[in-house]
């Protein structure tokens, strides 16, 4: 049972994720460059090919046991996080790319946008 998978885990109380736009140009690739010059921040594509600014940082109300300390009071995106979509125990989810260093953001413009295989969404317009 997938519920019995998040019982002491705490995985998914150590980050925060939120989507940014996809880089289109080779200036957009600046910012990115930025944001993994940081500590504990890294930029991800996922399988969808969308793009997300990750803070890796444990909530302060996970306690020492992985469990949260106010666990009846907590925000409601916590509420609604289930199993069934967890990034860590979801066998369809994945990391396209992923951008921990300057080094890592400029492999991926030289082998990747360089040579025309970056993918950018059409307007839906």
């Amino acid at each position: 049972m997938k519920k019995e998978i998040c019982k002491n885990c705490g995985k998914c109380c150590c980050y925060v994720a939120t989507e940014i736009d996809v880089p289109e140009e080779r200036e957009d690739f600046e910012n990115i460059k930025w944001y993994v010059c940081h500590k504990n921040v890294k930029v991800f594509v996922d399988e969808e090919g969308n793009w997300y600014l990750e803070f890796l940082t444990p909530c302060e109300f996970l306690g020492d046991n992985n469990k949260c300390d106010v666990y009846e009071r907590r925000p409601k995106i916590c509420q609604k996080y289930d199993a069934d979509t967890c990034l860590f125990n979801n066998e369809g989810y994945g990391e396209k790319y992923s951008f921990e260093s300057l080094e890592d953001v400029e492999k991926y413009i030289k082998e990747i946008f360089d040579k025309g295989l970056h993918e950018v969404p059409e307007d839906e317009d």
